[in-house]
């Protein structure tokens, strides 16, 4: 299980894979936590790399659940 902690973002946090398969878990400033399915199967690796590469994680985030659809939401 990875998770990508050191984010340097306005809004979120933490990037973690949970033991469920292709489910990630985004922590936000607020405290909360939200479970969504990774369709890719790659979403905290791209994380590692915005991190890395000083790239928007927000950004990241909105154009994986918006745009290419990459992240789904779970129903709780």
């Amino acid at each position: 299980m990875k998770t990508v902690s050191n984010i340097d973002s306005t809004a979120i946090t933490t990037v973690s894979e949970t033991d469920t398969d292709n489910i990630v878990t985004i922590t936000f400033n607020s405290g909360k936590s939200y479970n969504y399915r990774d369709t890719t199967g790659n979403f905290v690796d791209m994380v590692e790399n915005a991190v890395q590469n000083q790239q928007s994680v927000g950004r990241l985030f909105n154009r994986a659940l918006k745009e290419d659809q990459t992240l789904q939401i779970v129903a709780v």
